[in-house]
């Protein structure tokens, strides 16, 4: 994008407060996420269960710890992609659908929360 265009995007967004909240309540549930994610990490020598799956032989896998700090990825990398997305979408003129895009992501962070709390809770048991 050019400088103007950028300039332009960014007085826009500054002027319609709702718009603004709602990208501002994604950033926000995506840095709390992360943040909690973050703090239940735990460092352990020893494998810990980091899958659950109905299919195969055994239905906990065991894996490093390391492995969970793909879920503190998942939530940085969501939230800047569908924070993209909505100013993308709003530099388009496609407001309802960068709203759209708002709602989905926070749906995406939460259900995302719930699966990984069940994991990190499973994991350090």
């Amino acid at each position: 994008m050019k400088k103007d265009s950028l300039r332009t995007l960014s007085r826009n967004v500054v002027a319609d407060r709702p718009f603004l909240l709602a990208l501002v309540g994604v950033f926000l549930v995506g840095i709390i996420y992360t943040l909690v994610m973050v703090f239940t990490l735990q460092v352990r020598d020893v494998q810990v269960y980091v899958r659950y799956t109905a299919f195969g032989e055994a239905h906990f896998y065991k894996d490093h710890w390391y492995y969970l700090v793909s879920f503190v990825l998942f939530g940085i990398v969501s939230t800047l992609i569908h924070g993209g997305l909505m100013l993308k979408f709003y530099g388009l003129q496609r407001r309802q659908t960068a709203l759209g895009i708002g709602v989905v992501a926070v749906m995406v962070l939460l259900i995302a929360a719930s699966y990984g709390l069940a994991i990190m809770h499973l994991a350090y048991r």
